[in-house]
């Protein structure tokens, strides 16, 4: 058993893996919106999406990578899932059903 098994159970890996092929799925669609040119504005700005100076594609296609990213981890069953990529720290079950995308812990967020 490697120790990602040992912090998440087999039903939450499979959850969070469910939930970031449906985050993916929203994301491409959007990317596709957007290069098709339609006005995307307010989903990217419900998704936090929006940054200044950051096209619409470009955000799009970096949270494309992290959602891939941490679907690969998952899958592999890597320890760095669901830990912060800076410090390591455990993000918890709970912030991962959240945002299983998530990638930092509170403290190292706004890097």
């Amino acid at each position: 058993m490697s120790a990602l098994e040992d912090r998440l159970d087999s039903d939450l890996r499979s959850r969070l893996r469910r939930d970031l092929l449906a985050r993916g799925h929203t994301l491409a669609t959007l990317l596709a919106d957007v290069l098709a040119g339609k006005d995307t504005s307010p989903s990217l700005a419900a998704l936090g999406l929006t940054r200044p100076g950051i096209r619409p594609e470009e955000a799009l296609r970096k949270a494309l990578d992290q959602v891939d990213g941490r679907r690969v981890l998952l899958d592999r069953n890597d320890d760095r899932f669901g830990r912060c990529d800076i410090c390591a720290t455990d993000l918890g079950a709970l912030a991962l059903g959240e945002m299983p995308w998530a990638d930092r812990c509170a403290a190292h967020a706004k890097i």
